[in-house]
């Protein structure tokens, strides 16, 4: 009879680059996974130095500091009976590639075996073909009456290869296969992990034990998730999402319990996309050393969600407000601004910008005027003055920023992104745009959810119409299709990526042929702007990082 196996799920958020610190945590984790009687402790892909690496995995000096860590960490196991499956930064002996992905098996004090990714992807966000070289095999090896397969992320995720590193463990009689991964979060992932998890565990009759990072890297956020399939396809252990931590997980074979853990109601509705941007300014606050935030409070829905989450990412007492009314703000605007601030605790700020607008403006007309250039009639609101305002504010942003040390937040969203409704140097001026991968109309989902937690966000701007305020009375349908017309053509057309035959065949019913071409239009013309912006906290399936779309660029598709 097969002894029961205790794994420990190290659902580890480790900092690239920090060797010292993610260490310490491993071995701080290995020492508790020793007392708890685990027999394996489980780390996630090249968890001793984070992932992703980029072009550091070029770079002798860190690979080496990893190969040092390394040794390090299993001179610790000395005298310990549990084994530790840890993923690092491997020596690769390719003459085009110096890296590998791989993942070492230690116990005892010594490394027993290690194994390299085989699939390397080089799509959506992932460049991992461009850095590392490829393992060969899909060994198995014995360890307490099993054979043990192994294999790092991409592995199982194997429909677009020719290569089935899962197949080639199954001929090999493999009674149970782990994959540690560095999977990244997008709204709708949980579920087609879960089903590529059912349909391997299920076609190959053997159990998986799935361990995935967590926490935020640059704009990448990782759900964690970390999760055990029984043979049958079904769920007998899940770790949560978003949260770092070790877990416990007792497998004792064929006595196992005969019913599967669900994802939480939760999953891919706005709560989990609102931890998960929590968890991303968090994380990228903490780990690039960034203490306080500043964000300008317009009065709208996009400014208000993104103040309540840096409030529940970083702490009242580390966010500032700032409302900077001009020439054609409405009083509303910075009365709900101020309200906001109030219920949300956070130090506010007016500044009015009408002064040093009229001042410019002018000083511009009198240049244009002594030069003999046409001067636009009185009253009229050029593109050129709109955009002037927005460069102030964003310039005043920038100045508080220096002067107090505090990291801006932009707070353009998705749908304005897309269609370059947003200003170069002006609001898009920052150090972090929190949700530039949302759409306007998930904002408001976001802004709602986010009240029934506590009614932070006033009624006022939940319900007023988006505007700039940029001239009289100004809309953004004045300018845009109403959001939910144009969200459905962004999602079909950024996400899905079809083309505006299919779009219009496929709206026919809701959106003309022209509203169609002139979205499309739009968001190709203004990738210039999207290159121009702060990393934007991914939390769709097609991110803007992901959709690497020329700058100069005439197909019209």
């Amino acid at each position: 009879m097969e002894t029961p196996i205790r794994f420990a799920i190290a659902q580890m958020n480790p900092t690239v680059g920090d060797y010292p610190a993610n260490y310490r945590k491993i071995l701080t984790w290995i020492h508790a996974a020793e007392k708890k009687k685990a027999d394996l402790i489980v780390f996630p892909e090249v968890s001793l130095c984070g992932y992703p690496v980029w072009d550091l995995a070029n770079k002798k000096r860190f690979v080496a500091e990893g190969q040092k860590y390394l040794k390090k960490i299993a001179q610790a196991t000395k005298g310990k009976q549990l084994s530790v499956l840890i993923g690092f930064i491997g020596l690769s002996a390719t003459a085009t590639r110096q890296s590998t992905n791989s993942v070492a098996w230690i116990e005892q004090g010594k490394v027993r075996t290690i194994y390299t990714k085989q699939l390397l992807p080089t799509y959506d966000v992932f460049l991992e073909n461009i850095f590392f070289a490829s393992g060969k095999g899909s060994p198995v090896f014995p360890w307490k009456g099993r054979k043990i397969g192994l294999t790092i992320c991409e592995d199982i995720w194997d429909e677009r290869y020719e290569l089935k590193p899962l197949r080639e463990l199954k001929k090999k009689k493999a009674d149970l296969v782990i994959n540690v991964s560095a999977s990244p979060y997008y709204c709708g992932v949980a579920e087609t992990r879960d089903r590529l998890l059912q349909r391997h565990t299920k076609a190959y009759r053997f159990p998986l034990l799935y361990v995935n990072q967590v926490g935020g890297q640059d704009d990448l956020l990782f759900d964690g998730r970390s999760v055990f399939c029984d043979a049958k396809g079904r769920a007998l252990f899940r770790a949560p999402a978003f949260e770092e931590g070790l877990y416990y997980f007792d497998w004792e074979s064929d006595k196992q319990k005969p019913f599967s853990v669900p994802l939480p109601e939760w999953t891919s509705q706005p709560k989990e996309i609102y931890n998960a941007l929590v968890m991303g300014i968090r994380d990228y606050f903490r780990k690039n050393s960034f203490k306080k935030a500043v964000i300008g409070l317009s009065g709208g829905i996009d400014s208000a969600l993104v103040a309540a989450l840096a409030v529940d990412a970083l702490g009242a007492d580390a966010v500032k407000g700032v409302t900077m009314p001009g020439t054609y703000s409405s009083e509303g605007s910075w009365k709900d601004s101020r309200e906001l601030a109030s219920r949300l605790g956070i130090e506010f700020r007016v500044n009015p910008i009408k002064e040093k607008y009229e001042f410019l403006l002018s000083a511009y007309l009198a240049q244009k005027e002594k030069s003999g250039e046409p001067i636009p009639e009185e009253g009229r609101i050029t593109l050129a003055m709109e955009n002037l305002q927005s460069r102030i504010r964003g310039m005043e942003l920038m100045y508080l920023s220096n002067d107090e040390g505090r990291l801006v937040l932009t707070t353009g969203n998705k749908s304005e992104l897309a269609m370059g409704y947003c200003t170069l140097y002006g609001d898009m001026a920052g150090g972090l745009a929190v949700i530039g991968d949302v759409y306007k109309t998930d904002v408001y989902r976001l802004a709602w959810y986010r009240n029934t937690v506590s009614p932070v966000i006033p009624e006022a701007i939940l319900k007023k119409a988006p505007s700039a305020e940029l001239r009289p009375d100004q809309k953004d349908e004045d300018s845009l299709p109403p959001y939910e017309v144009l969200d459905e053509i962004l999602y079909l057309y950024i996400e899905k990526n079809l083309s505006r035959d299919d779009m219009t065949r496929k709206l026919k019913k809701k959106v003309s042929a022209n509203i169609v071409e002139d979205v499309i239009r739009k968001v190709d013309q203004n990738e210039y702007k999207r290159r121009q912006t702060p990393p934007i906290l991914r939390v769709t399936e097609k991110a803007w990082f992901g959709r690497r779309m020329p700058i100069t660029n005439r197909f019209e598709g």
